[in-house]
């Protein structure tokens, strides 16, 4: 019942905290959507905080899998993942990155969330500075950086094309990738 609750918040068209706001949102209307008792929130979390704390990294961990992180190989597939995940501008759930940019602003105040959040972060961090690694050891990825300062900058271009693509839908992020995957290529800087 308690991942049900989670769940009723971040997904498909029942993104509740993105539809009226992380601190509007009462816990009837979880209860309601999920298809449970409304004692049910009380029951299974010790309140309101901690359902949104778990629904808002239950979405993040849902949106991009860490599994699918763990499998890229090369700097191109994560480039290549950054493309899919921006998809044609259609394919972004709007309402989930609502929630993204509620949980965001949210971990501003909330300091459990906001190191949840971080150590999230952090582990796909890792993982991508991982696979720069490889690439470098491999010859295949710029040198003249280190592989920390790589994987950082990748994640922050992503982060910065999808808020592009959702403030502006007729926004092409391609070219951006194409630069990226140049600047990457196996020279110093």
């Amino acid at each position: 019942m308690r991942s049900e609750l989670t769940a009723a918040l971040p997904c498909g068209r029942r993104e509740l905290i993105a539809e009226v706001g992380w601190d509007r949102l009462p816990t009837r209307a979880v209860a309601d959507r999920a298809g449970l008792p409304r004692g049910a929130v009380s029951y299974h979390f010790r309140g309101k905080q901690e359902l949104l704390v778990e629904a808002a990294l239950h979405a993040f961990e849902q949106a991009v899998p860490m599994a699918e992180f763990a499998a890229l190989q090369t700097t191109d597939d994560l480039i290549g993942l950054i493309g899919a995940e921006l998809g044609d501008g259609t394919a972004i759930n709007a309402r989930l990155a609502g929630l993204m940019m509620e949980a965001m602003r949210e971990a501003d105040r909330d300091a459990m969330l906001r190191e949840r959040m971080g150590g999230m972060l952090s582990a796909y961090r890792q993982l991508m500075t991982d696979v720069v690694r490889a690439d470098q050891q491999r010859g295949v990825a710029c040198t003249g950086a280190s592989a920390e300062g790589i994987a950082t900058v990748l994640a922050a271009a992503g982060d910065g094309l999808l808020l592009h693509v959702l403030l502006d839908p007729g926004f092409d992020f391609r070219a951006g990738l194409e630069t990226l995957r140049a600047i990457l290529r196996a020279r110093p800087l």
